[in-house]
């Protein structure tokens, strides 16, 4: 190979030597080099020299490289010391358990804890599930910490990876349980209370207008109760737009001919 005609450029040797120096031993590098060279016909000596090498080293690796090929470029020494194996980062554990106070999520050994009260039986569904997708807890310890069977537990974690926890998690019972408490008197008497408070200029706030349902109909219902139906019932503007409505009507004539 006559590379008389090849012009080379010191600047991008450096370049491209210091490029390959991210990647190779520093020796490595040489050796393959010197090998190089010496194909294309440069003197020992003058190998030696550019590979910063002894030339009796230079002589020595080419002897081998053609008799043992490119594993002798390789340090012999290197090769000779067994790699250390490495173990591999264990996983954090996490640990769910389940007493009279509530969940306890335990995360790995450092002694991080998530607390879940006894009453907050949503935000543990949605914490045991949401584990349960990930991979961090088993089927059988998720139904097992929830007190449900696997299929529920399977099934409830289904839903949890596609839908909100609001539409996976929460019972839909919960609304019908509502409005067994507040029948059709209590829905007539809400509505004729934020009425007439709306129109009068009284307190609407749902603690009064609980109170008053339970006066007039002898009920139970909570002011949590009574927002939750303002809410569903499409009440919840009347009272701003009713009284406006009601003066609109004092100033318009009856229909009545």
């Amino acid at each position: 190979m006559d590379c008389r005609q090849v012009t080379f450029s010191p600047e991008k040797s450096r370049e491209r030597t210091h490029k390959a120096l991210q990647v190779f031993p520093r020796k490595l590098l040489m050796r393959v080099l010197a090998f190089a060279l010496h194909l294309l016909g440069a003197n020992r000596k003058e190998v030696a020299a550019l590979v910063e090498m002894p030339e009796e080293s230079v002589k020595t690796l080419l002897r081998v490289v053609l008799r043992d090929g490119f594993s002798a470029l390789r340090d012999r020494r290197l090769s000779a010391t067994p790699p250390i194996a490495v173990a591999p980062p264990s996983p954090t554990q996490i640990i769910v358990s389940h007493g009279h106070e509530g969940w306890i999520v335990e995360f790995g050994t450092q002694g991080e804890t998530l607390n879940i009260p006894a009453t907050h039986r949503i935000q543990a569904r949605t914490v045991v599930l949401s584990l349960l997708n990930a991979g961090a807890l088993t089927l059988s310890q998720s139904a097992s910490v929830l007190g449900i069977c696997d299929a529920h537990c399977r099934e409830l974690a289904r839903k949890l990876a596609s839908h909100d926890v609001a539409d996976a998690l929460v019972d839909k019972r919960e609304g019908q349980k509502q409005d067994f408490r507040v029948g059709p008197e209590q829905k007539a008497e809400l509505i004729q209370q934020l009425a007439a408070r709306a129109i009068t200029g009284h307190d609407t706030s749902s603690e009064v207008l609980a109170e008053q349902v339970n006066e007039q109909t002898e009920a139970g219902v909570s002011a949590r109760t009574i927002r939750w139906h303002i809410r569903h019932l499409g009440l919840s503007d009347i009272r701003q737009s009713l009284p406006q409505l009601v003066e609109t009507l004092k100033k318009t004539p009856t229909d009545r001919g």
